[in-house]
């Protein structure tokens, strides 16, 4: 508008000087143009006037024109569009180095922002359902999630993986396995998958499930050889406790507990606390005989201290209490100053009712190893045997042996309270 206005000053300046220098008011001039039939007649101060005022319109067209290019609209959008995405994405910046910096509620209102956008992306609706989750708002995370499901389908494995893992830490355990199972449905071989699924499992104590898992995890190799080991065996122990707890003392109990122990690998049937769950499974069933030469077989395939204890601690029964004591003194000819074995051969001998024996063992194996449960024990038999000052030593042998320094009450204040 400021250069139309200057051109009107223009024309009307030099219309001015023209009529005052020409002098066109006395003799304007005489202009006559003839095609053919037409003609057309004016004065030259007319024409000269007209000729400005076409000029000064055809350049306000142009001014007009020049303000209302589409293309200069086009590139304003453009540039808006872009100005917009900037800081789309430094919002996205700035929310992902809060939630990294701990400031989980700036995070989610600058990631906010950015989710709105058009070329928002979905590492926005991940980094915004991990800092609801951070913040302590688990349903808050799983709606972020929603929202980049919705605005990003083809990331659907990814979301709903990171939905899977906030669901397990939130404890919603059918809810994650509701997942998982979709999700490993659709990606059989997806290692991560087989370990949240073998995590989810394992906190539901789902043993079949477990079982079933196994293969994949094995051809996959999606765990470490050590954990799945320690998997194997945990589904033999589930399966005998189960099969005890389900079957004891009923027919076909102590069958069922064998075809299992069969089914074990080698390596397992030599296991510790494998072999010492079997034989009290036998035990619960009504076969003593049974459990007592199971944990004699271990014991000759691989010596260990935890299945001799469990020799000696499991009550078998009187009759076998004489079995087991003659057996454990075979197996003290080679190994005399096994303290384990001593504190078995001690028990037993409590069982035959050979207390000079017993005590004889427990003074062998408490000169040979401090244990506590062994001078209670050794305290008790004393005590029984009317040696109540070596009772009360062997029970203060068997406090210090915890290890703890309790306070106790000055003799002279105890009557105060």
């Amino acid at each position: 508008m400021i250069k139309l206005f200057a051109w009107s000053l223009v024309v009307i300046a030099v219309a001015l000087t023209l009529s005052l220098v020409l002098g066109f008011p006395q003799d304007p001039g005489y202009l006559l143009i003839a095609f053919g039939s037409n003609a057309f007649e004016t004065s030259l101060f007319a024409l000269l006037v007209a000729a400005c005022v076409i000029y000064a319109v055809v350049k306000l067209l142009f001014l007009l024109l020049g303000a209302l290019n589409p293309w200069r609209l086009v590139n304003a959008g453009r540039r808006l569009k872009a100005r917009r995405r900037a800081n789309a994405k430094s919002s996205t910046v700035q929310g992902i180095l809060d939630l990294v910096r701990g400031d989980w509620q700036s995070s989610l209102k600058l990631l906010g922002k950015g989710l709105n956008e058009d070329d928002a992306s979905v590492l926005t609706a991940l980094a915004g359902a991990h800092a609801a989750e951070r913040a302590g708002d688990v349903q808050a995370a799983l709606s972020w999630l929603d929202k980049g499901l919705e605005a990003f389908p083809e990331a659907a494995a990814t979301i709903n993986t990171l939905r899977a893992e906030i669901l397990l830490r939130a404890e919603r355990l059918d809810d994650c396995v509701s997942v998982l199972q979709t999700l490993n449905s659709n990606s059989p071989s997806d290692t991560n998958l087989l370990r949240l699924l073998h995590r989810v499992y394992f906190k539901l104590e789902d043993w079949a499930a477990l079982e079933r898992l196994l293969p994949p995890l094995k051809k996959f190799k999606a765990l470490p050889a050590g954990q799945l080991q320690g998997l194997e065996d945990s589904l033999v122990l589930a399966s005998i406790s189960q099969s005890s707890s389900q079957s004891s003392n009923t027919p076909g109990a102590v069958e069922k507990l064998t075809a299992l122990w069969k089914k074990a690998q080698a390596s397992q049937r030599e296991n510790p606390e494998l072999v010492a769950a079997y034989a009290q499974a036998l035990l619960q069933s009504g076969d003593a005989e049974g459990a007592r030469r199971a944990l004699e077989k271990a014991l000759m395939k691989r010596w260990d201290a935890q299945t001799v204890l469990c020799y000696g601690a499991l009550e078998f029964g009187a009759q076998l209490a004489n079995k087991q004591l003659l057996k454990a003194e075979s197996w003290q000819r080679s190994r005399p100053n096994d303290a384990a074995l001593l504190l078995t051969l001690a028990r037993l001998s409590l069982r035959c009712e050979l207390w000079g024996k017993a005590r004889e063992y427990y003074a062998t194996t408490l000169g040979l190893e401090s244990n506590a449960a062994a001078y209670v024990e050794y305290a008790g038999l004393l005590k029984a045997l009317g040696l109540d000052e070596e009772a009360e030593a062997a029970t203060r042998e068997a406090l210090a042996g915890t290890g703890l320094a309790l306070p106790v009450p000055q003799r002279a204040v105890v009557g105060k309270d």
